[in-house]
């Protein structure tokens, strides 16, 4: 279990390596809150990924520990750091999800308001005539021109 933790770690910090640096190189492109969300992200989860790997050498080291007969209080203590990385694990993968959330809730509020804001400006175009005028407030939308009426006389 502990080698797999240890290559399961060594391929997300790989993983986000590669994606940290297309990010980079696209950072001209990006606005400044998204490279910034995008490097807290690279941050939070290069530790995330290197505490999987060092709760894979904890939990090798804690077998042998047992092996070859280490005090019980010392166990005991280890164990309890183990845990702890094993919580601050945790309390990452909470902050990564929260701020992912916040992050794109937050741009799915400007993308409703940018669109309710072209609609406006789509509508006030559909009213306006080619050559720029409005309707005549006096003619009924969609019967066409209206022809004058007339009297019988």
């Amino acid at each position: 279990m502990a080698v797999l933790l240890w290559v399961a770690a060594g391929w997300l910090m790989n993983s986000h390596l590669s994606t940290w640096r297309a990010v980079q190189r696209q950072q001209g492109q990006l606005e400044a809150r998204e490279f910034d969300y995008r490097r807290r992200q690279f941050r939070r989860r290069m530790q995330s990924s290197a505490m999987l790997g060092l709760v894979g050498i904890g939990m090798l080291t804690g077998g042998l520990l047992k092996v070859f007969g280490a005090p019980p209080l010392v166990v005991v203590v280890f164990w309890i750091g183990v845990m702890l990385f094993v919580v601050w694990l945790g309390l990452l993968a909470v902050a990564d999800m929260v701020s992912t959330r916040y992050y794109f809730s937050r741009l799915k509020q400007n993308y409703v308001v940018e669109e309710a804001r072209l609609q406006a400006e789509l509508r006030r175009l559909k009213r306006t005539r080619g050559n720029g005028q409005a309707d005549a407030p006096h003619r009924k939308k969609g019967k066409g021109p209206q022809a004058p009426e007339h009297s019988p006389d």
